[in-house]
Order: C-alpha cells, then sequence, then structure tokens
C-alpha cells in the first residue's frame, strides 16, 4: 500500500520543480510513520540530480505543532540542515531566524558565520534535502496559513527546496475558508501545491512493525499474543478510521494488563484451564474502552453508560409496555458503541472494574481488585470452578456450534440437573433458558413443563442466593428472539425470588430493631438515629405490633419518653419523606394512648410532664405531614 505515492515522491525529487506536495488525511492514520519508517529510508539512498560526487537527499522533518512564527521554523530547519549549530552552543543558534530572514531575500548566508569557527563547508544546499513539514493543521493560530505557504512558496521557487507537506486538509479548509469566499484555501493551495495525494492507512501493515519493533525482542510473549489477535485488534482500529494513535495507546496499556495477568494472577494453579479464555475476554473488553478513551468520546460523563452495557441487562422490559410509533433520534455514543462493538449475539459481556478503572486514568491498576473479579466472573469455588459453570462455557455461543447431537443433548442435560439443583446465580438462569431453547428448540423440550423445571428449580437453590440491589441479566434477546416471552417469565421469576430475599432481609432487620427497642431503648434510639442507617427511610413502625410497642413505651423512663419525643420531632421535620407518610397513623394511634394516660388517675405530676412533651411533639410531627398522604 502507499506504492503509488511512493513512486510519485521518488519522481517530484529527481524532477526540475517549483512546487511542493501535499500529502492528506485524517489525524493519527499512519501519515508521519509512513513518511519516517518508509519514505526517508528510501530518499536517503537516493542521488540528488546532477551531483558530480554521488551525493544522496538528506530528509528533514519539522513539525509545526503548536509554532506561533515563521522564525519558529526557520529555526528548526536550521538546526536540522546545520547539526553543528547544537554543538556550537545556543548563543548562534539564538540569533538565526531574523539573519535567515535576510538570507533568502538576498543575503548571503555565510556572513552570519564570520565570526564563529563554522567554515563555509558545513552550510547546506536547500536542493539536497527533502524538507517534510508536519502538523500544519496543528499550528499555533497567532501564525497565519497565507505565512505558512508564502514561506513555503520561497523556498520552493527561489532555493529549488523539495517540500512535502503533512496534513489535514479539510481543517486547512476551516481556518481559511470564510462563508462570503469559499474558495480562498484552493487560491493559496494552487500557488504553492503542485501535487495533492490522499494517504491511505495500512494498518494491518504498520501493526506488524510496531509489535515487531517494540516488543519482539523486550517481550516475546506479548508479541506473539499480539500475533494471534492481530484481526481483531486491527479489524477495531480501522472502524475508527484507522486511528494509529489509538492504536498504540491499547498496545502499551494492555502491555501493562498482559504481563500483571501472566505474572501476578496465573501463578496460581486454579486458573490453569481457563488463562486463554480470561484473556481473551479481558482483551475483547479493553480494546474498545482504550479506543474510546484515547479519542475523547469516553469521558467522566458517559462512565456509567458503558458500565450499564456490560453490567445492565439486554432485556428490554419496555417492549412490553405497548408499541409506539418510532420516532428517529440522533444516535448517542452508546448507540454507536454497541453498533461498533457488541454484535447481536454477542453473549459474553463481561465487565472489568479494575480495567475500566486504569485504563481511564481513574487509579492505577489493581491487581488484587482484578484477582477477585475473575474469581467472581468464573465462580470458583475451593480455587476450582465447578463442574456446572466448566459445562455452560461448553454451551456459549458460538463454542457450542462445533459440538455433535449427542454431546450437545449431553451437555445440555448435564445443565439442566445442575438448574433443578439451583446451583446457578440468579443472574444465569434466564441465558440458560435461552440455551436450551435456542436454535428452534433443536431438544424438542415441551416449553412449559421446561418452565416449571426452571422455576422448581431456581426455588431449590433459595437457601443460597443472596439479594442483589438491581438484578441484571448478561443476556442479549430482543421480541424477536425465539421464545422471548417465555424467556421474559423466567427473568420476571427470578426478579421475584430476589425481590422475595430482599423482604425477608428487610423483616429480619426490622424483628432485630423491635427487639432491641424492646430490651434496651436507649441503644435502639442510638442505632436509628446514626447517619445514613437502614430505617432512616423506611416506615418500619409500621410493621410494629401497636399494642407490645405501646406496652414498652409505657414501661419507658421519663428521660427516655423526652428523648423519644425528640426523634419524632427530628424523623417527621418539614418536607417528611414521602416514603415515610404509612407511618402518621401510628402516630395518630400513639398520641391517643398518650392523651389518655395524661389524664389517668394515678399517674404522676412528672410523668405527665414527659408524656404532655411527648404529645406535643407528636402533634408537630402529624401536622408536618400532607393533609391527604400518599399512604
Amino acid at each position: 500500500m502507499n506504492t503509488d505515492l511512493t513512486n510519485r515522491i521518488v519522481e517530484y525529487i529527481e524532477l526540475d520543480t517549483n512546487y511542493a506536495i501535499i500529502i492528506n488525511g485524517g489525524y493519527g492514520i499512519g501519515k508521519t510513520h509512513y513518511i519516517k519508517n518508509q519514505l526517508f529510508p528510501l530518499v536517503k539512498n537516493k542521488s540528488i540530480p546532477n551531483s558530480t560526487t554521488d551525493e544522496k537527499f538528506n530528509p528533514i522533518p519539522i513539525s509545526l505543532f503548536g509554532v506561533n512564527s515563521i522564525e519558529d521554523i526557520q529555526n528548526q530547519i536550521l538546526l536540522e540542515l546545520y547539526p553543528i549549530l547544537k554543538s556550537k552552543g545556543l548563543k548562534i543558534a539564538a540569533g538565526l531566524g531574523k539573519s535567515l530572514i535576510k538570507h533568502l531575500a538576498g543575503f548571503d548566508i555565510s556572513t552570519m558565520f564570520n565570526d564563529t569557527e563554522i567554515a563555509s563547508s558545513d552550510l547546506f544546499d536547500y536542493s539536497k534535502v527533502l524538507l517534510c513539514i508536519d502538523d500544519i493543521d496543528r499550528k499555533s493560530k497567532e501564525l497565519q496559513l497565507p505565512e505558512v505557504f508564502g514561506y513555503i512558496n520561497n523556498l520552493v521557487e527561489n532555493y529549488n527546496a523539495k517540500v512535502i507537506l503533512i496534513a489535514n486538509e479539510d481543517e486547512l479548509r476551516k481556518e481559511i475558508n470564510t462563508e462570503t469566499d469559499k474558495d480562498n484555501y484552493s487560491i493559496l493551495k494552487e500557488k504553492v501545491i503542485g501535487i495533492s495525494v490522499n494517504f491511505k492507512s495500512n494498518v494491518s501493515g504498520i501493526y506488524d512493525e510496531i509489535i515487531e519493533e517494540k516488543y519482539k525482542a523486550l517481550y516475546e510473549a506479548y508479541y506473539t499474543f499480539l500475533l494471534e489477535h492481530k484481526v481483531l485488534i486491527v479489524q477495531r482500529v480501522e472502524l475508527n478510521s484507522g486511528n494509529l494513535r489509538n492504536l498504540l495507546f491499547f498496545l502499551e496499556h494492555f502491555k501493562i494488563i498482559y504481563k500483571s495477568l501472566q505474572e501476578c494472577i496465573f501463578v496460581e494453579a486454579k486458573y490453569n484451564d481457563v488463562k486463554t479464555d480470561i484473556v481473551n475476554n479481558v482483551l475483547d473488553f479493553a480494546l474498545p474502552i482504550a479506543i474510546e478513551y484515547k479519542m475523547g468520546k469516553l469521558n467522566p460523563g458517559n462512565f456509567e453508560d458503558i458500565q450499564n452495557i456490560y453490567i445492565g441487562t439486554s432485556f428490554d422490559f419496555m417492549r412490553f409496555m405497548g408499541k409506539k410509533e418510532a420516532v428517529e433520534t440522533p444516535k448517542t455514543f452508546i448507540d454507536e458503541y454497541k453498533e461498533k462493538y457488541i454484535s447481536s449475539n454477542h453473549e459474553k459481556l463481561i465487565y472489568f472494574d479494575s480495567i475500566f478503572k486504569y485504563i481511564t486514568g481513574t487509579s492505577s491498576l489493581n491487581i488484587e481488585e482484578l484477582s477477585k473479579e475473575i474469581s467472581s466472573i468464573y465462580k470458583f469455588e475451593d480455587n476450582t470452578i465447578p463442574e456446572r459453570e466448566k459445562t455452560l462455557t461448553k454451551l456459549n455461543y458460538w463454542d457450542c456450534i462445533n459440538l455433535t447431537n449427542s454431546d450437545y443433548r449431553y451437555h445440555t442435560k448435564k445443565l439442566l440437573e445442575s438448574v433443578d439443583k439451583g446451583e446457578f446465580s440468579l443472574d444465569q438462569y434466564p441465558t440458560i433458558f435461552h440455551y436450551v431453547t435456542r436454535f428452534d428448540n433443536i431438544l424438542n423440550y415441551n416449553i412449559n413443563n421446561l418452565k416449571k423445571r426452571f422455576k422448581n428449580g431456581i426455588k431449590n437453590g433459595r437457601i443460597k442466593y443472596k439479594y442483589v440491589n438491581n438484578l441484571r441479566f448478561r443476556i442479549s434477546v430482543d421480541e424477536s428472539s425465539e421464545f422471548y416471552l417465555d424467556i421474559k417469565e423466567i427473568v420476571d421469576y427470578c426478579v421475584e425470588i430476589n425481590n422475595g430475599i430482599q423482604r425477608q432481609i428487610e423483616e429480619r432487620k426490622v424483628n432485630d430493631v423491635f427487639e432491641m427497642f424492646s430490651h434496651n431503648f436507649d441503644e435502639f434510639l442510638e442505632k436509628i438515629q446514626e447517619p445514613n442507617n437502614d430505617f432512616l427511610f423506611t416506615p418500619y413502625l409500621t410493621t410494629f405490633n401497636f399494642n407490645k410497642t405501646w406496652r414498652i413505651i409505657n414501661k419507658l423512663s421519663n428521660l427516655q419518653i423526652v428523648n423519644l419525643a425528640f426523634y419524632f420531632s427530628y424523623r417527621y421535620k418539614v418536607n417528611i419523606y414521602e416514603g415515610l407518610y404509612p407511618e402518621r397513623e401510628f402516630l395518630i394511634t400513639l398520641k391517643e394512648k398518650v392523651t389518655e394516660k395524661c389524664v389517668k388517675k394515678g399517674t404522676t405530676k412528672m410523668v405527665k410532664i414527659a408524656l404532655n412533651f411527648l404529645s406535643q411533639k407528636i402533634n408537630e410531627s402529624i401536622n408536618n405531614f400532607p393533609k391527604k398522604p400518599n399512604a
């Protein structure tokens, strides 16, 4: 690739010309790499036309990145043309800019060196160099494009210079063109540029060069891995305009990840059977994250959205809310991300938080956290992967396609035996149901009986399940998928079980807090007033047996009654949290009981003072509720 471009440049330096060449292309696609690694070595072996001493061309790279004056460009050129200046000290180099301006206007440059030790034989002829000026489109705004082109025009017309410009012409047009005069750039270009070529990126070829140069000798294992996974990596780089800066960013960051896996994690024998699978999953996750972050599209504003792609469910419940007329909306970054990196049959979406934080610069790579994530993902038990998980892996898309019919049936049968025992986690059952029924129910199961079997199995495993806040399912299906409604039924059942576990947890908490209320009121009061405690926004008082609660309050000391009054005042201040509205009825009933005791014969004066204070605070609390609370 780019052979034609190389041939045109070789022809250009052999001809008598008075124009420059521009190589046009987007950022980071390999233009500079091509110039330095392919073109320059060739040019250095090309003889200067009409040279009697068989002199060779001297290719000189100049970058205008951030440059804000012609003098800065000239200083760069001089330091490359006359390397001896670098060794003669900064004092000589400092004044060369303005002197060169005079030289280009007709002055003899040799007069600049009369008081130095530099001989005239050290000077260099512009006709003997190939000047490559890069990053024109990234110069400082203080330096105007017409100034740059004017300077280059002087070099090619008056000093027989050979000049190659490297730029993104779309950016140059934006700078020079205006709404009233759209041809300024074309007019300017016509005076200076003789040949304009579009650069074609060769990501595959450059990939080979980069990994061989950077890793083959220093880290052969990583080099071998990159060779084996070249197709995937190159494909994803090409998806993003072939930007090689993205590639370099990924390669260096993944080197640390790969090295950490090999030297810090895979030293444990338990990973022996899954090393390849782990590295492949890490690569599949890290590659798009690195590319999108380097391009600036992935940023703190959408971190959570990306996390939800991997951690969240692809099961779209909203489809069951009724179809609405399609409205065409612009694609979001998340939409584009899914299109580029998440295929419709992508069943294995795995999220590594430690790697996400590392690539996005949130933290260094936390090896301990990565190890825990891998153990969790692969369901290690006693340092081994259970047979049921190995069986599930064998049935993954598209790992199962090479199984014989008998093997496919056997592994599916083993999978269902583990389902019967409830051995999987809640988030796995919908995926397993899909595996059993996919390919148009290839094993001919009775779907209704199968659903009952799954529900019984899920129920059997209830004792070992842990409540998961915002339960998510790693399954990618939509309403066009096979047995979609049946899969949804399994999803709903898993959610129901999960919610039931939550209710049990809440009941235990309430029972525990009631026990504390019954036997150690002071400790109870301290507990429920802790910041961010479990009962801060929970109407737990509605779950208390009122008669038992009143008997306990009736036995409190006067100071404890006062402290209870203060607690109510704090809990039910103005703008009460909506979730506490059901407790209004508890307060009304309690006020009635307090009032009855206050007027009851035999109640002492000090007790009446405490009860009246409690009644007052209860009354204030009730008044802070809406008139018609949403109980």
